[in-house]
This record gives structure tokens, C-alpha cells and sequence, in this order.
């Protein structure tokens, strides 16, 4: 018969569940700013059918109510985007820090071992004082560097936790998804659903609606007058709103831009390191360097990869960033 094994340690021998990407921002419709736009849209269609269904209601007054429905779904997609964003930022922040962390302590361990090559040197009389107190002196600075990035992988992991009450402590993190980036006239055409344009062709819409209710046979000519000028100070504002919208989108699309190639670059500078590790081992194989040198190859070659997820994680947040500035969804591609 075999032993008997309670569940709970069972599942506690299991490895920690990993907190995904997609559903961390899942979680997005759980911050404060998304659940308000939320109830604000709720209110402004209740207040839609209300009027719709009311025979006595007025042409203006159908107008608004409409607008404010429209208005209030535009707002709402804006806030689920901003919250994603936060959210991204704090969890590819989190990546990052882990990544540091993990780097500090290969660091630590080489340092350590550089020390104790040291002293043996120091023993046999191979270096100097000199020499031995560098070694020092890089030890406890790389101590200082884990310790650092201990404290700031602490802040991180705090920082998530806030927004999608996770990662909990020994929960590990899927990696970051990449995201699908479009063309610069394909951001424009994204920028008619933002908000702010929105809001402004709808004071056009209700200028136009407010004049065309006016007629010279009962309304005085000044009255009419002042409308047509609301009309064309309507327009005037909805260009201008255009016109900013675009100017801040073609910022951050080339912001993007910037980030990818940076990405390349970090890519091409890891796959040296990688290229200069293969020598390295076969050197070392060969005798011909020594095991603290291939032990830095592999750091170094770990400091690139790392180098890759940082650049990685910039274009995201950069694409995230343009995805607020056009008010339109960002599309993720699952990081496997």
C-alpha cells in the first residue's frame, strides 16, 4: 500500500503558478478610472433610451443624449487603455527587475570568485596589495549592486501587486507579449474614434443642429447670426483638435520607431555576445584561457540577453503610449 501524502503538500511541492500577461490586464476593468467610466456610461444610456422613448422629447434634446452615450463609450475604451498601459508598464517593470536581480547575483558569484583567485595570488606572492584590494573592493560593490536590485525588485513587485493584486510572493511571471505595430496613416485613420475629436465634431454636430432650428420668420437676425459664428468657431475648434491629435500621434509613432530600432541593435549586440561565448568555451576547452574568463563571457553574454528584454519592454511601453494617444486598442501578440 502506498504512503499516504497529505494534498496540501502535494500542491505545495508544485511550482508557483505564473501570472500571465493577458491576465494581468484583464484586470484593467478593476481600476477605479474604468469602473467610473463604466458607471457613467451605464447612466448615459439609461438616460439615451429614457429619452428616446419619450414622445414629448425635443430634437436637441434626443441630440445630447445620444452624444452623451457616444461620448461616454469613447471615454470608457480610452480609460481601459490607459489602465492596460499602467498595468504593462508596472508588470514588464517588474520583468526587469527580476532580470537585474538575477544579473547582481551572477555578479556577486563572480566577484567572489575573483577575490579568492586573488588571495591565492596574494599567498604566492603573484600581486600586490594593490591588486588584492581591487578585488576588494569589487566584491562589496557588487554586493551593494544585489542589494539594490533586491530593493527595487521589492518596489516593482509592490508596484503590480497594487494594480492586479499580483504577483504573490514565490509567483512567477510570464514573459511580456510584442506588440503588432501599424503604419503611420493607419494611426491617423485610428484618431476619428479618440475622444477629444470626438467631443469637438459633436459641438459641431449640435451647432449645426441649434441653427437649423432657427428660421428668420420667429428668430431675431442677431440670434441667428450668433449661431452661424458658434457654428464656425465649432469648426475651427474641431481642426485644431485635429491637428493636435495628429502632431502628438506621429510623436509617438516615431517614438516607437526609435524603440524598434533600438531593439535591433540590442539584438545584434546579443547575438555577438552569444558568437563570442561559443569561442569562448572552445578556448577554455583548448586550455587556453582560464575559467574566470569564460564565467565573464557568460555574464556578458547574460548582460545582453537582458539588454534584449529591456529593449523589448521599451516598445512596448511605447506602444502602449501611442495606443493612448490614439485611443485605440493596442493588439499584443502572445510572447510564445
Amino acid at each position: 500500500m502506498k504512503p499516504w501524502i497529505p494534498l496540501a503538500l502535494l500542491l505545495s511541492a508544485l511550482p508557483a503558478l505564473a501570472l500571465g500577461y493577458p491576465e494581468a490586464l484583464a484586470r484593467a476593468d478593476d481600476r477605479p478610472p474604468v469602473v467610473a467610466a463604466r458607471a457613467e456610461l451605464d447612466d448615459a444610456e439609461a438616460q439615451w433610451a429614457r429619452t428616446e422613448a419619450d414622445p414629448a422629447a425635443l430634437r436637441l434634446e434626443r441630440l445630447q443624449a445620444r452624444q452623451r452615450r457616444e461620448l461616454a463609450a469613447a471615454q470608457l475604451r480610452l480609460e481601459r487603455i490607459r489602465a492596460s498601459a499602467e498595468i504593462s508598464l508596472a508588470y514588464t517593470q517588474l520583468l526587469d527587475a527580476q532580470a537585474a536581480y538575477r544579473l547582481a547575483e551572477r555578479g556577486l558569484e563572480l566577484a567572489a570568485r575573483t577575490l579568492r583567485v586573488a588571495q591565492l595570488r596574494y599567498v604566492k606572492g603573484g600581486i600586490g596589495r594593490q591588486e588584492l584590494r581591487a578585488s576588494e573592493l569589487r566584491l562589496e560593490e557588487a554586493r551593494n549592486r544585489l542589494r539594490q536590485a533586491d530593493d527595487a525588485r521589492a518596489l516593482a513587485r509592490a508596484r503590480l501587486f497594487s494594480l492586479v493584486g499580483g504577483p504573490e510572493p514565490g509567483e512567477a511571471l510570464a514573459p511580456a507579449g510584442s506588440p503588432v505595430l501599424p503604419g503611420l496613416e493607419a494611426v491617423y485613420l485610428r484618431l476619428d474614434a479618440h475622444p477629444d475629436r470626438l467631443r469637438a465634431a459633436q459641438g459641431v454636430e449640435l451647432a449645426q443642429t441649434a441653427l437649423a432650428l432657427l428660421d428668420p420668420s420667429y428668430a431675431p437676425r442677431a440670434r441667428i447670426e450668433a449661431a452661424q459664428l458658434q457654428l464656425t468657431q465649432a469648426r475651427t475648434a474641431l481642426e485644431e483638435v485635429r491637428r493636435g491629435l495628429r502632431l502628438q500621434a506621429k510623436a509617438r509613432w516615431q517614438a516607437v520607431a526609435e524603440r524598434q530600432r533600438d531593439l535591433d541593435l540590442a539584438r545584434g549586440e546579443s547575438d555577438k555576445a552569444a558568437r563570442d561565448l561559443d569561442v569562448a568555451r572552445e578556448r577554455y576547452r583548448a586550455g587556453l584561457i582560464s575559467e574566470l574568463a569564460l564565467l565573464q563571457a557568460e555574464l556578458e553574454r547574460e548582460q545582453a540577453a537582458v539588454a534584449v528584454q529591456n529593449a523589448e519592454h521599451a516598445l512596448l511601453a511605447a506602444a502602449w503610449e501611442l495606443a493612448v494617444a490614439t485611443a485605440w486598442p493596442l493588439e499584443v501578440r502572445d510572447a510564445h
